[in-house]
């Protein structure tokens, strides 16, 4: 277990198993190769994408069929290869956010998805060549109406999950690198088309 200080999260500890790393870093973060999903309270439904070398880097990512109920990523022969995908790996897709000081104008941008290959860690954020697309969704009211379904759901939960005191990310990690089974499944669900 490593310590790595953040400018969002303060000092946060990481497991070296549970780094995903960009071959090609994110869109404008070239350099910047090593990240770990970090979860917040403050915002229910976002994951942090945060830099492991670099403090104050750090993208909201969040699952893009809260904003296009029919996404489709295909991933690009370059993607695969970023990716090391192999037949049978599973994949996990999210979109990255963008939160201004004005809340009601944040957006995802659904062109340019970040694919994890939860199989093996490797991960990237590549070009959807689809039109249709774009760049700066409007996300606040979709957000919300995501987050209001999420709460009512969660009052319903039972009460040794809400007692439970680890944080998204390695309970994620914990189920997906560690269980077979949970592996199979994603295998089977709609989150990439290859």
């Amino acid at each position: 277990m490593n310590q790595i200080e953040t400018t969002r999260f303060g000092k946060i500890s990481i497991d070296n198993d549970h780094v995903l790393e960009f071959k090609d870093g994110m869109i404008g973060f070239h350099t910047l190769k090593k990240y770990v999903l970090v979860e917040s309270p403050a915002m229910p439904l976002v994951m942090w994408l945060q830099s492991v070398n670099e403090p104050d880097v750090a993208f909201p990512l969040i699952e893009p069929w809260f904003f296009k109920k029919d996404f489709k990523n295909q991933l690009t022969d370059a993607d695969k290869h970023s990716l090391n995908f192999k037949q049978g790996h599973a994949l996990k897709v999210l979109v990255v956010m963008t939160i201004p000081e004005d809340f009601e104008k944040m957006t995802v941008n659904l062109k340019a998805p970040v694919v994890i290959n939860l199989s093996n860690g490797l991960a990237a954020q590549g070009i959807i060549q689809d039109k249709t697309l774009e760049v700066r969704v409007p996300a606040y009211e979709k957000f919300n109406e995501a987050v209001a379904t999420l709460s009512v759901s969660s009052q319903s939960e039972n009460q040794a999950e809400q007692n439970n005191n680890e944080d998204w990310s390695q309970v994620l990690y914990k189920q997906i690198f560690t269980s077979e089974e949970n592996r199979e499944n994603l295998e089977k669900s709609h989150d990439a088309t290859v």
